[in-house]
């Protein structure tokens, strides 16, 4: 937390920007269990090799470190090659991650055709637009389109790398199209990129770091057309496109006199299952039975986002968003939680050891998720997750009969939120038409828009960097959209309410006024990121330019793991001006570092903008959009 030591203000502040969180934390310690901020303050000072980039463990010769005395690997690597590597490497976990939620959705899909889920095809309309963007035959009944457009998107999945991304070729802009082909990186399938990559990464077989920094940006095109806007697509036909919803936001909503279960994770599978099933009269007497009021489904981090977006349709029933990745320890700290389903990624261990202390149950619902001491699995599968469904509430009942009520402490914060925003529902709300958005852009009363997305990190105070952002950015009338954790950071602190306009600056207020909408909109998960890239292609289509000219940007203030580096370096080859925080471990090769944020402009329009303190990178994300304005004659 080196910026928040030096404010002036550090003394009054806690470690987070909430004062729920605050609070727990405040509990933990009376509890003597360490949570994130203070094993971040034991691991202090960390390793300056790494925070380069500049260590390799690829071979037992090493680990070898670049250093003025010894300027190569014993292999002779430079510092250049050994960063290159090292962020290709990050980037291939994001993208894995990405192609298993994709996977789970495709595989759940074809199931529901078959009748064999308790799920519903969600959207039609976007069935038949996609399959018959992509050539299938849109006259066929919906359960069997579905399954064939599955199996469509399995084999772009599963494509080699030589046969290009069908996805990429009808949906890109076709500018970009002609920007990627001339670098000579249209991607083929994902999982074959992914394997690609990860053995060009091997010691010793791709060491040229202009090389590998084309296999990141093309690695990235793939991760966007598949990871993200596949994914978001697929998920849409699955449980329903985002509809305007109203829903509440932080540990304040936990309600003790309830059986509490929390969705936490990324895929909202096995959570839309568990909230269907617990407004069943069966499980609502158990609940009863036990002596509750009812059963509660709340969200924590993405897999929250994801059913907030939907709490109109699909998840309805789902009880609010408890918070994001650094959260997740002080929802348990409550007391008041019994039962945690964990799905993919973003588990942490530390849970563990805070659940302990309360009769907390901890559950896998993935088969890659396993965490130590934790013993219940009950890994998803379509076909039998009503039976798992009904399984987990049963474990979150007796978990409810454990409680010791009088060691129930919960913060008093909940916020409400407006939440549902996509390209349709903007669409919707603007009458059918984006006119009235761009008008308000050229005229001024909006100079841009910004995608403030990502993870939450403790490196600069938890959640303060975005929301200093968030509030620098609509203050100069910029529409801010958020997704990830960063969705949680403005949900807590309301930003995503109507009333926030006030917030403003006049422009953007009148026109958040105008709307009833508010300066911060809620695209959803870090998944749904590909959402605002649907935005950015939308708009750009509509104005007849290319992404790169757009008063667009893009900002990660508090990136932490491997899936935003896939986002980011997606954001940079779409073209866009791409604020990364905390630094990347880039700066241990000057090349590496100038490509990213100089030259790699000239070849895809955008760039990679470092700046840690946030009213500063709010500034310069401002400067680059009147620049694009001033190109455009806006």
């Amino acid at each position: 937390m080196s910026n928040c030591q030096t404010c002036s203000s550090a003394a009054q502040c806690g470690v987070s920007a909430h004062a729920s969180v605050n609070q727990m934390h405040e509990r933990t310690k009376e509890l003597g269990v360490t949570t994130v901020f203070d094993r971040y303050q034991q691991q202090q000072p960390q390793c300056g090799f790494g925070m380069q980039g500049i260590c390799c463990q690829l071979c037992s010769h090493g680990p070898c470190r670049i250093t003025p005395k010894a300027p190569q690997g014993i292999c002779g690597a430079t510092a250049d090659t050994i960063v290159a590597r090292n962020l290709v490497r990050l980037e291939s976990h994001g993208i894995a991650a990405y192609t298993h939620h994709l996977e789970e959705i495709l595989k759940t899909i074809k199931a529901t055709a078959q009748g064999k889920t308790p799920y519903t095809i969600g959207d039609e309309q976007k069935l038949r637009e996609i399959a018959g963007v992509v050539g299938l035959d849109t006259t066929k009944p919906t359960n069997a389109l579905a399954e064939e457009l599955a199996d469509v998107m399995l084999h772009e999945l599963r494509k080699g790398s030589d046969e290009p991304l069908a996805l990429v070729k009808l949906f890109a802009p076709k500018t970009r199209l002609e920007a990627w082909e001339k670098l000579g990186i249209i991607p083929g399938g994902p999982l074959s990129e992914l394997r690609d990559a990860m053995t060009k990464t091997m010691s010793n077989i791709d060491t040229d770091p202009v090389d590998l920094l084309l296999t990141a940006l093309r690695l990235a095109i793939s991760t966007g057309y598949m990871g993200l806007v596949g994914t978001i697509t697929m998920q849409d036909i699955l449980l329903g496109t985002p509809s305007l919803t109203k829903s509440e936001a932080d540990l304040g909503i936990i309600d003790e006199e309830n059986v509490n279960i929390v969705a936490h994770g990324h895929v909202p599978l096995v959570a839309t299952a568990v909230i269907k099933a617990a407004e069943s009269k069966e499980m609502q007497e158990l609940a009863k039975k036990a002596g509750a009021k009812g059963i509660k489904v709340y969200g924590s981090m993405c897999t929250g986002q994801e059913l907030m977006q939907r709490s109109a349709t699909s998840a309805k029933g789902y009880a609010g968003q408890l918070g994001n990745w650094i959260t997740q320890e002080f929802m348990i700290a409550t007391g008041a939680v019994d039962l945690v389903m964990m799905d993919m990624n973003c588990s942490i261990p530390g849970m563990k050891a805070v659940a302990d202390k309360f009769h907390t149950k901890l559950v896998s619902v993935d088969r890659i998720l396993r965490m130590a001491g934790v013993e219940d699995h009950v890994d998803y599968e379509p076909e039998k997750v009503s039976e798992q469904a009904k399984e987990l509430i049963k474990m979150a009942i007796k978990q409810y009969k454990q409680r010791d009520k009088s060691s129930v402490v919960i913060p008093k914060g909940k916020a409400p939120a407006v939440a549902g925003f996509s390209v349709e529902t903007i669409l919707g709300a603007l009458g059918g038409s984006l006119d009235p958005l761009l008008d308000a852009v050229k005229q001024g009363a909006i100079k841009g828009i910004a995608a403030v997305v990502g993870c939450t990190n403790n490196r600069n105070g938890h959640d303060s960097q975005g929301l200093t952002i968030m509030r620098e950015l609509i203050k100069n009338d910029v529409l801010v959209i958020a997704a990830g954790c960063m969705s949680s950071a403005s949900q807590i602190e309301r930003l995503q309410t109507p009333e926030a306009a006030e917030e403003a600056g006049e422009g953007l207020k009148a026109v958040c006024k105008m709307l009833g909408i508010p300066p911060v909109l809620n695209f959803g998960s870090c998944v749904d990121i590909g959402r605002i890239g649907v935005a950015v292609t939308a708009i750009a289509n509509a104005l007849g330019v290319d992404p790169s000219q757009l008063p667009v940007v893009a900002s990660a203030p508090e990136y932490l793991e491997q899936k935003a580096v896939a986002d980011g370096v997606f954001a940079v080859a779409f073209g866009l001006l791409t604020h990364i925080g905390p630094v990347p471990p880039v700066t241990g090769s000057a090349l590496v570092t100038k490509i990213l944020t100089e030259d790699v402009e000239s070849l895809t329009g955008g760039k990679v903008l470092v700046e840690e303190n946030p009213v500063e990178a709010a500034r310069k994300m401002l400067e680059h959009i009147n620049q694009k304005r001033a190109a455009l004659g806006i």
